[in-house]
């Protein structure tokens, strides 16, 4: 599912958490270059950042998207219910990614712990 997710031009990272949970939900960052040309086509501020784009209706609406045709793929039980939009990137120099790009899941699920909550709540 992260992975297919990744694969979407608006998505730099996916944390899919749900360990204890019932059902699994996922943390999105955005990619900084095409958020800018996408806030260029939708109309948005250019001077928007991921922060304040994170509760945007339309930019929402269009990683639902992404993430309805990744849910198509796997079973119901594999499927992501609900995501989050992170303010920043998972990147190697705020310590989020190793050397070799992939995520420190730990330090993820520990720093955003209450992001992962947000998404529980009915």
């Amino acid at each position: 599912m992260e992975d297919r997710l990744r694969t979407h031009p608006l998505i730099s990272q996916v944390v899919a958490v749900g360990d204890q949970r019932p059902f699994i939900a996922g943390l999105i960052t955005l990619d900084e270059e095409e958020l800018a040309a996408w806030r260029k086509s939708a109309g948005k501020s250019a001077d928007a950042t991921p922060a304040q784009l994170r509760d945007d209706p339309d930019l929402l609406a269009r990683l639902q998207a992404a993430v309805d045709e990744a849910n198509a793929t796997v079973s119901p039980a594999e499927q992501m219910r609900r995501f989050r939009v992170l303010s920043g990137d998972l990147t190697e120099a705020n310590g989020y990614l190793t050397p070799t790009l992939k995520v420190r899941r730990s330090r993820v699920l520990q720093d955003f712990a209450a992001d992962i909550d947000v998404l529980y709540r009915s």
